[in-house]
């Protein structure tokens, strides 16, 4: 009997405290004047973090949030970290008072090619250095910020590996030569673009590898694919990214196919959820719309089918995946498409 009361308790737990989850924001630009897909404005960006601090969230470097991840984090904290990708000007201008006057620290994943050359609108070395000085971190983005997936013309996979594996290499060893000390092996995939070959080659150089699409973490994730929420000027509404920002992490144990590269039109993937989540009303979007989902349940488990209700566009799009979690939280999956045009050929970035 006392067993029985004993697991009652547990599962009383369980369902108060949902399992522990943490989110990283993604940002590019902290601009009026840059691109809007790639940038919030930086009234937009204090207001952000004026509603992190509002609700509660302890804002920590990446490096810190990963650790308390693996170590398994009180189940009632809010955790979260501000990363930038690219090292933009901007960030330094604009974001880093910001967060600064919180005492809140920031990761920047620095493309260093751009950098080292100081294609405007791009800090410099010293900026980049002057960030770690000043006690934020800064990681790897590549040397070169290629399209990691894409092989040149007539590039055998050997030649590809060498090349994307050197590119790799290249970034962490000059950003370690400007910092002058080790830095930990974070890396952001440029675009956002990752597949089976590119997350094998990135663990076996010994890096973690941060993806961009919204969703949550915590101790059962994928380091080779960890979500970041992108924000820019079109979600920057705190009503929508708040949702995201509160998000506890799907409990998706596979999902199918492991590549999301396709010349389908409208491409399905599945994923494989623990029993009897057919009943939380799980709601899938693409390009704005319902997407189809049909569910299987075998082997103590349920499967969903996502399908979009309209034709993808040529170039990334991603399905966002919600099931309430109570109390005004989501469960949350994203999952990034890479559609090639109708001829196989790559679509050009925009």
């Amino acid at each position: 009997m006392q067993m029985i009361r004993l697991l009652g308790l547990l599962m009383l737990l369980s369902a108060a405290f949902p399992a522990q989850a943490a989110v990283i924001l993604l940002y590019h630009h902290v601009s009026d004047s840059t691109p809007a897909s790639t940038s919030v404005t930086p009234a937009q960006f204090r207001e952000h973090l004026q509603r992190l601090d509002d609700e509660g969230f302890e804002v920590v470097r990446l490096d810190e949030l990963v650790q308390r991840v693996r170590d398994g984090a009180d189940p009632r904290e809010k955790l979260a970290s501000i990363t930038f990708d690219d090292a933009y000007e901007s960030i330094i201008d604009n974001g880093i008072p910001m967060l600064e006057e919180r005492g809140w620290q920031a990761t920047v994943f620095v493309a260093t090619e751009p950098v080292q050359q100081r294609r405007r609108p791009m800090m410099s070395i010293d900026q980049v250095r002057a960030l770690h000085e000043r006690g934020h971190l800064v990681v790897n983005h590549s040397h070169t910020h290629p399209h990691l997936v894409r092989r040149q013309d007539g590039e055998s996979r050997r030649a590809w590996r060498n090349r994307i594996s050197q590119d790799v290499q290249r970034g962490q060893a000059l950003l370690e030569e400007w910092i002058g000390e080790s830095l930990p092996k974070y890396f952001a995939y440029p675009y956002g673009e990752h597949d089976p070959a590119v997350r094998e080659l990135l663990g076996s150089l010994g890096y973690k590898g941060f993806a961009q699409r919204s969703g949550a973490l915590d101790s059962n994730v994928d380091w080779l694919d960890v979500p970041r929420i992108p924000v820019n000027r079109q979600f920057a509404d705190w009503d929508g990214l708040g949702d995201k920002v509160r998000a506890l992490p799907m409990p998706v144990s596979r999902v199918t196919p492991d590549s999301s590269i396709t010349e389908e039109d409208r491409p399905s993937f599945e994923l494989v959820l623990p029993q009897n989540w057919q009943r939380r009303g799980l709601n899938c979007f693409a390009r704005g719309q319902a997407a189809k989902t049909e569910w299987t349940s075998a082997d103590g488990a349920d499967r969903v089918r996502v399908t979009p209700a309209r034709d993808l566009a040529p170039g990334r799009s991603l399905v966002n995946c919600t099931a309430s979690a109570g109390e005004g939280r989501f469960y949350w999956y994203s999952h990034l498409w890479m559609r090639k045009e109708a001829d196989g050929r790559w679509y050009p970035e925009q």
